[in-house]
């Protein structure tokens, strides 16, 4: 799975020589209302201000004195205004967990309940009726433009490029141009407060994920974005307190549906990249004239152009205007039809574009593939499946491994050409690139032909390290700091890659067997695990797996580098890996809020293989290091990552105070839930214990293939396959569970004194007590209790159930094998508990 969602920003437009595809189409000219919103500035029309009061959801502004200086109109319309003058803000949160994570991102105290802040500017931009509530306050009066108030126009049109790198007036133009004469459209206050950093409050009712701010923020539509190096982020993020309130929020506004992309780059060089790619798409809204793209800012275009479909005619090219901002600045990507488009239409959009930082030269051969989300234009980042047709032309001598199914390669010239192309939808498309040795082999269980491509050479890391060892220096590799350090020892030596593929594939082939049993088939037919020059980075694509190069390393070389405490990362990388093919590419995320089911399912999904491959013991041991992140304070964070906040907040946990809370819930946690929900099914008496999960999992993967899903659809799936013991409360509801350990942030503690006494023949007694401690009075669980008869030998006699903080006792007499030399509760962690 990506793993990255940073931004980079672009500024001005590139003019580059059509490719012989677009060679008939003209150039179009700059859309001439962006034109006139980009540089809107206040015209000299103004509202004076006294205790004027502006509420939008959960935002109140109070403009105690001053003025709003209007911008010039664009297409007979006011879209924005700049205050100056003497107001505050106040934001007061619709949930709890919203306001528990606004205290942490801000800095509050225990008893914080609102964010509160002075300012002496502001800046809006709207396609609302904010411009008619201004003027129902007081007159306008007209006039030279005011000096101050240009003066916060540019540093904010400044701040939009550097800090905020988002084109904020491409989300004024969708509403103004897809939805002409909208009065309830887009609200954005640009805010300088005294106390906080620089950020945007905005109520969007197409979603958030419409303002440009990143992927895969969904429909809720009110957020505050802090734009600061050290604090800033998503401070807040929520639905409307209305629609919180009635618990029925309004869904994304999704523009199109891609259908199909036909991608066809060109590698000149080591690091140049030209491409274009043309996607069919379909309109789901009336009137389309303005459309994001998904773009890499440094991929620069070239040439726009478009067609709608009709039966029976070849499409009739047009040229389209574009949008890119300079490359280094708010460089977001959009393209404006000169005609509407009516809803349901069939249209090709044609993009030519090029750049030089799509790949980066490890040296020997060895290339890693920046740009992953946006190395060709896309209309949605893990969220709009389509089928691909892609085609690649590199140096002779170099390779492409693609996602899809090789069609063709030839050679062409100093080139080679392949073709690459996928039988069923997909969410993003990739490659790999370099030159490669290949193993192959089919594994029967699951049909697939499992891959492994190594890279010959020696990449330029390896050649410095064997420099540094050979002249004594040494070096050791710190994995949580990701730097190398001098230590003492000899040369490191040539990395046989190609030998030690022979591990990464049988970690494949396992992976492949084990999951495709619990978890259903693929609709794919091989996969393929490339190696590639970041060390510590893995990456899966749908049919394509990116591996660390540390993976291919030998013990020995690893020993040498002092990588030992990186054991187990390497040990499991391979199956987390692989398991995205299930858990992100076959079923993915609706949201960032939903993640954790492709990181905490592929986190689950690696222990399943130790434990398949190495035993109990090492799954529990997976367990208890999962259970130290979750619950252990690390350097640099104010509190253990657990308090930090629920997994429904993903990446957001991952604040100033707590840098590494983020990873540990969305993967650690994320998949501890499964864990636990996997051990309360799990029927020992059974010839299949593991029977009612795999029917569960299954029927997950076949119910959402191909779609992307909210926690809540998993949830439903659970109750589906409800077995007695996890009916917790006998309604065949699972909300005790998910709103515990999804929604929630509450960790028991267990104590225990329980007996064993020898009754009669092979019977024994347990007697006792247990208690439950440090969770609300609602909090739920089903303990397990166990008996010890020897070193790693358990066996689980029941699970008690337990409500709040209690002591509940246990008498029990059961036939066993053979004396046990204990009883105890929670043995195997089955519980995330701080015991």
């Amino acid at each position: 799975m990506i793993h990255s969602l940073a931004r980079t920003s672009l500024r001005g437009l590139l003019a580059f020589a059509l490719t012989a595809a677009s060679a008939s189409v003209a150039l179009a000219a700059p859309d001439p209302t962006y034109t006139a919103l980009r540089n809107a500035k206040p015209d000299g029309r103004k509202i004076p201000v006294q205790n004027l009061v502006l509420e939008r959801d959960v935002f109140r502004f109070q403009l105690d004195s001053g003025a709003f200086h209007l911008l010039a109109p664009v297409d007979g319309r006011t879209i924005g205004a700049v205050f100056v003058g003497q107001g505050s803000y106040r934001l007061s949160p619709a949930t709890p967990n919203e306001r528990r994570h606004l205290a942490l991102a801000s800095g509050g105290g225990k008893d914080f309940e609102t964010l509160s802040d002075n300012f002496e500017n502001l800046l809006l931009l709207f396609a609302d009726d904010t411009a008619a509530e201004l003027q129902l306050h007081a007159p306008v009066q007209t006039g030279a433009p005011d000096p101050r108030a240009l003066q916060v126009q540019e540093a904010w049109l400044k701040r939009q490029r550097k800090d905020f790198t988002t084109n904020f007036h491409i989300r004024v133009l969708r509403d103004l141009l897809n939805s002409p004469g909208l009065m309830s459209g887009v609200f954005m206050a640009l805010i300088d407060g005294k106390k906080h950093p620089p950020a945007l409050a905005a109520v969007d009712p197409d979603g958030a994920e419409a303002l440009g701010l990143g992927s895969r923020l969904g429909g809720e539509d009110s957020i505050f974005f802090v734009a600061d190096s050290n604090k800033g982020g998503l401070w807040y993020h929520c639905d409307q307190k209305g629609e919180v309130d009635r618990k029925r929020a309004l869904p994304e506004k999704v523009l199109t549906d891609a259908l199909d992309y036909k991608v066809e780059t060109e590698i000149a060089r080591d690091r140049d990249i030209s491409g274009t790619t043309t996607v069919r798409l379909k309109t789901l809204v009336a009137g389309l004239r303005v459309l994001p793209v998904h773009l890499m800012p440094k991929l620069r275009i070239g040439d726009a152009s478009y067609a709608v479909e009709a039966a029976g005619t070849e499409p009739a090219w047009k040229p389209l205007a574009f949008i890119q901002e300079d490359k280094e600045e708010d460089g977001d990507a959009a393209v404006v039809f000169p005609e509407p488009l009516a809803k349901g239409a069939t249209a090709l959009l044609r993009l030519s574009y090029k750049g030089d930082e799509v790949l980066w030269d490890g040296g020997d051969k060895n290339y890693y593939v920046r740009a992953r989300e946006s190395w060709y234009p896309n209309l949605g980042i893990f969220s709009d499946p389509a089928t691909f047709e892609l085609t690649y032309r590199v140096p002779a001598g170099n390779e492409i491994i693609s996602v899809g199914r090789k069609l063709d390669e030839k050679a062409e010239g100093k080139q080679t050409v392949s073709s690459w192309k996928t039988d069923s939808p997909v969410q993003v498309a990739g490659f790999n690139y370099g030159k490669f040795k290949k193993l192959e082999q089919l594994d029967p269980t699951s049909s697939l032909q499992v891959q492994v491509f190594t890279n010959p050479g020696t990449p330029n890391i390896i050649r410095e390290i064997n420099n540094i060892l050979g002249s004594g220096g040494g070096v050791s590799f710190d994995p949580e700091e990701g730097e190398f350090s001098g230590m003492d020892g000899g040369g490191l030596g040539k990395v046989n890659t190609a030998r030690l593929a022979e591990g990464s594939m049988a970690d494949g082939l396992n992976s492949a067997r084990l999951f495709a049993t619990y978890f259903g088939p693929l609709p794919q037919k091989h996969v393929a695990i490339t190696q590639q020059s970041d060390w510590f980075f893995g990456q899966s694509w749908p049919s394509l797996i990116f591996m660390p190069y540390i993976s291919f390393l030998d013990g020995t070389q690893r020993q040498r580098l002092g990588m030992a405490g990186a054991s187990d990362f390497i040990d499991q990388v391979g199956y987390h890996e692989f398991a995205h093919q299930w858990w992100g590419h076959l079923v993915g995320a609706s949201t960032y809020r939903d993640q954790w089911i492709e990181e905490g399912f592929s986190q689950f999904s690696a222990a399943l293989a130790v434990q398949h491959t190495k035993g109990w013991g090492e799954y529990d041991k997976f367990w208890r290091e999962e259970r130290k992140r979750i619950l252990g304070k690390y350097p640099g964070n104010a509190m253990s990552h657990y308090e930090a906040g629920p997994i429904s907040l993903g990446w957001r946990l991952s604040t100033q105070r707590s840098p590494s809370a983020g990873f540990a819930m969305i993967y650690s946690k994320g998949g501890y839930v499964l864990h636990m929900l996997r051990m309360m099914m799990w029927d020992g008496r059974s010839g299949n214990p593991d029977g009612a999960f795999i029917e569960l999992m299954k029927d997950f993967t076949s119910a959402y293939a191909g779609k992307a899903v909210t926690t809540a659809d998993f949830q439903k799936t659970v109750e589906r396959h409800m077995v007695p013991p996890i009916n917790a409360t006998g309604d065949g509801k699972m909300d005790w569970f998910f709103n515990q350990w999804v929604y929630g942030t509450e960790v028991p503690r267990y104590k225990s004194d329980l007996k064993v006494e020898k009754a009669d023949g092979n019977r024994y007694r347990i007697h006792g007590n247990i208690t439950q401690e440090g969770v609300s009075k609602d909090f739920r669980a089903l303990v397990p209790i166990y008996v010890e008869f020897g070193k790693n030998e358990l066996a689980r006699i029941g699970l008690k159930p337990m409500v709040g903080e209690s002591t509940v006792p246990i008498d029990a007499t059961l036939e066993l094998s053979k004396k046990p030399k204990r009883a105890l509760v929670n043995a195997r962690g089955e519980i995330l508990a701080r015991d």
